[in-house]
């Protein structure tokens, strides 16, 4: 049997001498954890890793998940708890606590999460809701198919999807997806632009961006190339919003099906929404230039304290790296370190002598 020492969080939540301890302590329980947990300080993350999932799981103690299930639910908090730092943070202890709490909270929704899977809405269910008839389009080849709408706009549809529309728009645009595309939609503020996905209702007046929404999937994704939309869940066919968040240029939007989620964050790769020349020099620069120079070029907020930086001047040049290689080349260069958060990335720097 592995030792204490070595237990990872799912060890712990598996062991029944800490689930005794979780849900019913006792004064040597006590005694014995924290003796643990002083001797063995590295385990503190597995060990509130731990607690969340065995009191999240205490709300149904006729069941506790087979290994299988637990596998399923690790999966998810290991995705929703992993840090995009790319170099290594010192936190505070207020900073820690604070991290911890993010842990529990996102360990807690991956039992909630596993344990309370709804029945998504079906493409077929929100084509029928259609007052107009409908034209459908379904690419069964294995590369993109172009359509043109009645509007003028362009949508280059993926393999293993399908979209309807009406043969001529009224005064809404409105089309239905099952899988992924991407639009680039024809300016008309007077009609807006809708796309029906799974539970997800994406709305713009001119702009390009991608709707992921495959059968299946625990997901749907909406990331913006250029302008702005506005995605909103609803939790069934009717026209009631619940949650609505805003993106620009290199945002998007994850709708969590099952847990009836909606997140706003960074898109994975960042394209310029300004084009510049080939290759950037600067010169004994001060920071925050080019840390202005890379929000106007791809349309990113940075969080920064300029007043700490004021006596950053930096001599480094870009030619074709993706945005996040330019921040850590220039974080690198400083001593600064980054972290995103939802879809800001803040800069940490103790400044420049």
């Amino acid at each position: 049997m592995k030792p204490l020492s070595e237990f990872s969080a799912r060890d712990f939540a598996e062991h029944p001498d800490f689930r005794n301890w979780v849900q019913a302590p006792t004064p040597e329980s006590d005694t014995f954890w924290e003796n643990y947990r002083q001797t063995y300080p590295h385990q503190q993350p597995h060990i509130l890793r731990a607690q969340a999932l065995v009191k999240a799981i205490a709300e149904s103690p006729q069941f506790f998940p087979s290994d299988s299930q637990l596998s399923e639910m690790w999966q998810f908090v290991e995705a929703h708890t992993s840090e995009k730092t790319h170099t290594p943070v010192v936190r505070s202890l207020k900073g820690w606590w604070a991290a911890a709490a993010a842990v529990i909270l996102v360990m807690a929704a991956g039992w909630i999460w596993w344990q309370q899977r709804q029945q998504p809405i079906s493409y077929d269910t929100i084509v029928a809701t259609a007052t107009n008839q409908l034209e459908e389009r379904i690419n069964t080849q294995n590369q993109i198919q172009h359509l043109r709408l009645p509007d003028g706009s362009s949508v280059q549809l993926a393999p293993k999807s399908r979209l309807s529309f009406a043969k001529k728009f009224e005064n809404l645009r409105e089309v239905y997806l099952d899988g992924e595309a991407y639009f680039e939609v024809k300016r008309d503020p007077e009609h807006p632009f809708l796309v029906y996905a799974a539970e997800t209702v994406t709305q713009v007046v001119g702009t390009s961006f991608t709707v992921q929404a495959f059968v299946g999937k625990p997901n749907v994704n909406v990331s913006v190339r250029e302008g702005k939309v506005a995605v909103s869940s609803r939790k069934n066919l009717s026209n009631d919003l619940k949650n609505t968040v805003l993106l620009a240029a290199n945002q998007q939007a994850t709708f969590v099906r099952n847990g009836e989620i909606l997140v706003k964050s960074l898109v994975e790769n960042p394209t310029k929404i300004i084009a510049d020349q080939k290759e950037l020099v600067y010169t004994d620069r001060s920071a925050v230039s080019v840390l202005r120079d890379l929000e106007q070029q791809y349309g990113v907020e940075l969080v920064y304290d300029e007043e700490v930086l004021k006596k950053c001047f930096v001599t480094i040049s870009f030619s074709d790296e993706v945005f996040y290689e330019r921040l850590r080349l220039l974080c690198r260069t400083i001593g600064a370190e980054y972290e995103t958060i939802e879809a800001q990335i803040v800069i940490k720097s103790n400044g420049c002598q």
